[in-house]
This record gives C-alpha cells, structure tokens and sequence, in this order.
C-alpha cells in the first residue's frame, strides 16, 4: 500500500512538473512574442525636409467650409498637417484628398484625433466658396478641415509657404465642372506640397512632391481625374505617402513606431548606381571607376581631397567591426548614387583589418572607394570622437561641418548633403 501511495505520489508530481514547464514554455513565447510585436523604434524623418530654423505663422485669417471666419491661431495647441488643393483640381488634388483622408484616419485609430489638425486650403479662392467646399466634402468624403477665404487672404497665406499659384487658360475641349455640369473657364496651377506646423504654431517640415497614394483613388475621387491625372496616379513625381507624412509628424512629435513600420533601406545596384553616375565630370568619375576599393596606406586621402578641389567632398569614416557603420552604409550607397554628378564620396577605413575591409566591401557595394587609415590620420581634416563620423569638406577644401554618429534614415543624411555639401 505504501508502494503504491509512493508511485502515486510520484507519478502526480511527474505530472505537476510537465505542466508547470508546458505553462511555463508557452508563456515564455508569449512574452516573447508580446516583445517582438511591441518592438519598437524612434519615427525617422521619413522624406520631408525639416527646417532648420521653425518658422512662427503669422495670424492669418480665412473662412471655414460653414462660411465662419477662421484664424491660423486657432491651430495653436495642436499639430497641423497643411497642403494646397482646389476642388475643380483634375490632376492632383484628387490624391491629395484621398492621402489626407488616410492620414486623418490613421492618426485617429491612433488616439491623437484630438492632438493633429488634417487641412487642405484652396488655391482657388475665386471658385471654392464655402458651399463648393461642402459639396466637396460629401462628394470626396473629406473628414478633415476644409479651407479657403478671399483672393488676398489665400495669397497672403500661401506666400507664407511658399506655395506658387496661378490662373491659367482650360484646354481644348475645356474640363466640366463637376458641381454645375458646365464648362470650366480656367484652371490653376499650384505647388504639389504638404507642410507640418507645431503647437506654437511654427512651421517645421516641408514635403514637396505630389501625393502617392499607390495607384487607388475611392470612386467619387477617381471620377475628377483627367488623362495627365490618371497618369499622375499611376507615376506621382516626388511622392510622399500618407505613412511617410505620417512618419514626419511622429518624427516632430519623438513618437516610436513598431520597428516592422521603418521599411529597410535598399541600396541601388552597381549597375544601376553606374547607370545613374554616367557623364560625370572627369574627376567625380575617376572616382566611380573605384567603386568599392579599398585603397593601401601608401595612398593618401587627403591628396586625394586636395585633387578634388572645387568639389564637395563627403568622408565616411567606417569600420567594418563598427555595428552603426554597417548599419548606415546602405545609406551612403543611396546618396552616393544620388549626388555622385555633384559631390565626391570618399570612405575611410579606420583601424580596421584590410581582408575584414575587403570582405565587407565586397559585400555592400558602393559608387566611391575607401582609404585604408586610422583615426589619428584624420587629425589634419577633423578631430573624431568615435566612428562612424562624416566629414563635410567644401568646395574650397576646408571642412565645413563634422557629424558624430551614425545616419538613421536617408532623409537625414540627404538633408545634410544638400546643406553642408551643396549649399542648398
């Protein structure tokens, strides 16, 4: 009896134990899975261009959809994601709506309904009347603020940002006006754009370019394109997308985003890099003829940034056991394919073993080569704390700024290549 009350017993506990670890395996994966979908990562600056110095907006007054006077005070408090449109748009505008639509949406599932302001102001303040804009709204299902106010209010306005318009003669045939069902008399034309203003009301990122919204309109929006529309749908110029506006408006307001949502950036191949570099100037392209060498110490980068004067010079500093290095190097290989008609691309090599080098090179392409050195070699261009480092020399061959670090997203180094490197 005691045999058996012990076997028991010792059975019971078998048993015990398989479940406590059956239990404790699942919730194991659990937690882990709970850690990989929550992963997260800070937003990039996706692909606007972030003012260096916020701009405050001027009071500015205009009209509402319901005809009521409207302030740009009235936006203090909250984010604003602003662009231009008219409704008798038949190219663009129709885009612009339906990305605007997205973002509202998104940054209401989100929770910040309450926080982010979505408005289009028209450039068509002699046709887009309040009643136009309503019937706008029911035709397109806008669920964001709709704007627009009398000639000198929206030039005023719009001068602000920057926005060109301006009345032009219809085609032949001329476009019908949706809303009457007669013919339309001119057309405007405008800046393609979208802008983001802070709670103080000051303006932070300019995205230009026309809406992408992936090729798909909603039918009330679809129906207002024209052929140059239907062609911009398909092959916007300079797109942004509703996630990449998005991006920038959490980017300003130091939101994280699922790591999942930042897609990886994908270098251009050499061919394509060679393809997109060909007739550059004799000294850029010396340069592009090694691409992705690695050079020996008995050559000098300095000279060779010496031979490139009157060019902006970039320098990488990188190393191939350097994690940030490699994780921004896909980054140079994009702008390098980008400005390399302008500007110089150099790497360094710094305190690194030459088959390590080698290897890593061969595996990540690049439209420049790289100079083997160290960090003390670089003491006659800039003083380095660590790497990766990027260098800026100007056209004269002095260094012009020096950024510590690695580059999280291409906007961001493209920003500073347009700004250190190209004057922009």
């Amino acid at each position: 009896m005691l045999r058996h009350t012990r076997l028991v017993l010792t059975v019971a506990a078998g048993v015990v134990a398989a479940i406590v670890i059956v239990l404790s395996v699942v919730q194991l994966r659990h937690y882990d899975n709970r850690r990989s979908a929550a992963a997260q990562v800070p937003a990039p600056l996706a692909v606007g261009t972030a003012l260096q110095r916020p701009r405050p907006v001027p009071a500015m007054r205009l009209t509402d959809s319901s005809g009521k006077p409207f302030s740009t005070t009235q936006w203090r408090g909250k984010w604003v994601v602003l662009a231009p449109s008219l409704t008798l748009c038949h190219e663009v505008c129709p885009m612009t709506t339906a990305a605007l639509n997205q973002i509202k949406q998104q940054v209401n599932q989100q929770g910040l309904g309450s926080q982010v302001t979505v408005a289009e102001l028209s450039v068509d303040p002699w046709r887009d009347t309040p009643a136009r804009l309503r019937a706008y709204r029911r035709l397109s299902s806008a669920s964001f603020q709709l704007l627009t106010g009398t000639p000198a209010q929206v030039k005023r306005t719009w001068k602000f940002f920057g926005v060109y318009y301006a009345r032009v003669p219809q085609g032949k045939p001329p476009d019908i006006d949706w809303m009457t069902g007669k013919p339309e008399t001119f057309d405007v034309d405008h800046t393609n754009a979208v802008f983001i203003i802070d709670p103080a009301g000051q303006e932070r990122i300019v995205d230009d370019g026309m809406p992408d919204v992936g090729g798909t309109l909603p039918a009330g929006l679809r129906k207002l394109l024209d052929e140059q529309g239907v062609h911009n749908l398909a092959h916007p110029s300079f797109g942004w997308t509703p996630k990449e506006v998005i991006q920038d408006l959490y980017f300003l307001m130091n939101r994280n985003l699922p790591a999942s949502a930042v897609a990886p950036v994908k270098p251009p191949s050499p061919a394509a890099a060679a393809r997109a570099l060909s007739n550059s100037p004799h000294p850029l392209a010396t340069l592009h003829q090694q691409a992705g060498a690695l050079l020996p110490t008995d050559q000098s980068l300095q000279a060779a940034v010496r031979a490139l004067r009157g060019y902006p010079v970039v320098i990488n500093a990188w190393a191939s056991w350097c994690g940030p290095c490699r994780a921004e190097f896909s980054l140079f290989a994009v702008a390098s394919a980008k400005y390399g008609r302008r500007v110089a691309f150099l790497g360094n090599d710094t305190n690194d073993s030459a088959a390590d080098a080698k290897k890593f090179l061969s595996q990540h392409p690049v439209s420049y080569p790289s100079y083997q050195g160290s960090q003390s070699g670089l003491g006659s261009l800039a003083q380095i704390a660590g790497l990766p480092t990027t260098i800026f020399v100007g056209p004269s061959g002095r260094v012009v700024y020096v950024h510590t670090g690695s580059y999280d997203t291409p906007t961001t180094l493209q920003q500073d290549i347009e700004r250190y490197a190209l004057g922009a």
